[in-house]
């Protein structure tokens, strides 16, 4: 099974996406390079992904994982190249997929930072919301404890 946050799990929500009529549809307006940075999983690393979206197509997946603290992903400032870069724990980040938690939820809770273009990103929340609903889709492991570099179980 696919490993949660790990690069296998963004390239098939990346197809996921992709084939979907229904996302494709919803999401015209999604465009841009987004950034979201997951901090402490149960494998003890910290991830970073990022999807560039082109009218709801997601072109583009890139994925990292280091120890953590990854110091240097934890410190990085805010880059203009994305629309909007999203921070919170794994755990969050898990609790939204799985649907436990609301992105409402989460955006009133200090754990979760979102940075960037928030009035450009209010504009797409229908494709927002369709790329969630098409990531919760993909079945995938949560509870692991030792991954290789793209986040795999070994």
């Amino acid at each position: 099974m696919i490993t949660y946050y790990s690069k296998a799990w963004l390239e098939a929500c990346q197809e996921n996406m992709n084939n979907s009529e229904k996302h494709l549809k919803k999401a015209k307006k999604l465009n841009g390079k987004f950034a979201f940075r997951v901090w402490d999983g149960p494998d003890g690393k910290d991830r970073m992904a990022t999807w560039t979206m082109d009218k709801g197509n997601c072109t583009e997946v890139t994925f990292g994982a280091k120890p953590a603290p990854w110091q240097e992903l934890r410190d990085a400032p805010f880059e203009d190249i994305y629309v909007t870069r999203f921070s919170c724990p794994f755990h969050m980040m898990a609790k939204l997929n799985k649907g436990e938690m609301s992105p409402l939820k989460a955006l009133a809770s200090p754990a979760y930072k979102v940075e960037g273009k928030k009035t450009q990103l209010f504009k797409m929340m229908q494709g927002i919301n369709s790329w969630n609903e098409h990531n919760a889709q993909v079945e995938c492991n949560y509870d692991f404890t030792n991954t290789d570099d793209e986040g795999n179980v070994v």
